[in-house]
């Protein structure tokens, strides 16, 4: 098993939780378990994919089964990765666009029946 963090090969076992063996890195102190990841990178790429074509945060969450939450985790983390490249690529081109912004808030007013 190699350490998630730095790959580096010297652990130690720091005890267990929920049933699943803890390991600490020697060389970088992370933490980790022996339990594989709950979602494979191919989903999660699938998740972004599906949030920048339009569909909700919540419908994607029940499609792939993750709470809504770690989607939006998922897609700031690809955010970031995108804006990381975009600053070592250079100057963005005059087509590209800078800022793209989406909302998931629905409202709903309902008018007052009694017409006072």
């Amino acid at each position: 098993m190699d350490c998630p963090g730095c790959q580096g090969q010297d652990l130690r076992k720091t005890g267990r939780k929920d049933g699943a063996q803890r390991y600490c890195c020697r060389s970088c102190g992370r933490y980790c378990t022996d339990r594989p990841r709950r979602f494979s990178p191919q989903t999660k790429a699938k998740a972004v994919e599906m949030y920048v074509n339009n569909v909700g945060i919540r419908k994607i969450a029940r499609f792939v089964g993750a709470s809504p939450a770690g989607v939006l985790r998922w897609i700031r983390k690809e955010h970031a990765a995108v804006q990381a490249r975009r600053a070592r690529s250079g100057p963005a081109c005059e087509g590209d666009a800078d800022i793209v912004e989406m909302d998931e808030i629905y409202t709903f007013v309902q008018k007052n029946s009694s017409g006072r």
